[in-house]
């Protein structure tokens, strides 16, 4: 099953970009023996570290890899922006108290926040 040449870029974009994430990604893939398997899971698995980063009050990486999404999202193509839509910003702040959730929501893009409450609505 080929990966779809946006998708590709975007899981590439951010392997390179954060070798820490990439090892965590990889780990995934070679759980389902494919790449190609598990593409929406590798993103998924990018917003569940932004989201530990964001319990742990780790502002700079969080966002690190807000801004790294924000900036993907200004250029992407439909399918890029499908990727970061729902693999990426729907799985953020799963898991958070109302205290953390509030402090990561002043991290957030514009962008991002568009994302996260047409999907999910205003955060409370």
């Amino acid at each position: 099953m080929p990966i779809h040449p946006s998708v590709k870029k975007l899981l590439l974009n951010i392997m390179k970009t954060f070798p820490d994430v990439a090892i965590h990604m990889l780990r995934l893939a070679r759980t389902h023996r494919s790449i190609a398997l598990c593409t929406t899971e590798m993103v998924g698995e990018f917003a569940r570290l932004t989201t530990q980063a964001m319990r742990d009050g780790n502002q700079a990486v969080v966002q690190s890899h807000l801004k790294f999404m924000s900036g993907l999202l200004r250029v992407a193509d439909e399918k890029t922006r499908e990727y970061i839509d729902v693999y990426y910003v729907e799985e953020l702040f799963f898991g958070l108290t109302l205290k953390q959730k509030k402090t990561a929501w002043s991290w957030l893009p514009a962008n991002l926040k568009q994302l996260y409450v047409a999907m999910w609505g205003e955060l409370e």
